[in-house]
């Protein structure tokens, strides 16, 4: 049960910082803040994946570990951008 909720949470974080990660390249002129915004989000999002995504199904199934990074942090982080995309062209 709280590994399901874990995998959950996660990927609601990856989505969110894929959203602000976005909204922060797409919607202003770029600055040292903005980039080390950006620079912050993509480091959190890294360790989150790491250390409680890739670390715990590498532990259960070796080869199906790089899927489950995927499916949890990779696709999410890439649908918030997708969001910010569709949302600008709209």
């Amino acid at each position: 049960m709280l590994s399901k909720f874990l995998t959950g949470g996660m990927m609601i974080v990856h989505w969110v910082s894929g959203y602000w990660v976005a909204v922060v390249i797409a919607g202003e002129a770029p600055s040292w803040p903005l980039a080390a915004r950006v620079l912050l989000y993509t480091l959190i999002n890294l360790i989150l994946a790491y250390e409680f995504v890739y670390k715990p199904a590498k532990e259960c199934n070796q080869s199906h570990a790089i899927r489950h990074v995927v499916g949890v942090s990779l696709i999410p982080f890439c649908l918030g951008v997708a969001c910010v995309i569709i949302l600008f062209l709209l």
